[in-house]
């Protein structure tokens, strides 16, 4: 039996971190609050948006306004047509059994759906979107990578877990899972496989062709 896989989304699924960085420096600049999109890559990259806006109103001693989530969507749904998926991603997760395949994402669920259909996978993973802004923690506790094993009727220590950010690999090691350290997004610099190495992951992957590599051989 093939082992089951948990994706993380943004950066693993979709190659949407650059375009959610920029969104939000744009946003927090206008609000008065200058930010680039580096700064926002660094600070911000794995996290639900709501551990997003305690870290920023920390770091700007400020008070976002009650709208600031909506008005980053709709932002960034204008970029939406600008989307695309990561470099081998979906023939990837066309190959594998749909049962045997989940998101855990610090994405909000309905953001999810709108991108995975942007880039053609609507359907691949219904019911199996597991969505940390719904739990009382987020990334890098375990929770969320619990719940989508949970969800896949799977022991933890059974998965294996693609992940593109440091917050996520601490993660998925904290639930006990096998994580895969992927490079492959057009946000990952030089030195970003160290940064996922330093997390915890089990193995580096520059490519999609790398994790099928690695999971025959599990």
């Amino acid at each position: 039996m093939p082992h089951p896989i948990i994706f993380d989304f943004d950066g693993v699924i979709v190659d949407s971190e650059v375009l959610a960085s920029r969104t939000l420096a744009e946003c927090l600049t206008n609000l008065g609050y200058p930010t680039t999109a580096q700064e926002s890559l660094e600070r911000y990259t794995g996290q639900r948006l709501r551990d997003s806006i305690v870290a920023i109103e920390r770091r700007h001693a400020c008070r976002l306004p009650a709208d600031f989530p909506d008005r980053l969507s709709a932002n960034f749904h204008s970029l939406r047509t600008q989307l695309n998926a990561v470099t081998g991603a979906i023939a990837f997760v066309r190959t594998r059994k749909r049962e045997r395949t989940a998101i855990a994402s610090s994405s909000r669920l309905q953001e999810i759906k709108l991108s995975l259909h942007a880039v053609g996978l609507g359907d691949h993973f219904d019911g199996r979107i597991f969505s940390a802004a719904d739990i009382e923690r987020g990334k890098p506790h375990p929770d969320i990578f619990l719940k989508a094993a949970t969800g896949l009727g799977e022991e933890p220590r059974n998965c294996v877990v693609i992940e593109d950010s440091p917050l996520g690999v601490e993660s998925a090691v904290a639930a006990g899972m096998t994580v895969i350290g992927l490079t492959a997004a057009s946000h990952c610099g030089p030195n970003h496989a160290e940064r996922l190495t330093a997390a915890g992951a089990h193995t580096i992957a520059r490519s999609y062709a790398d994790i099928a590599s690695f999971i025959a051989r599990l």
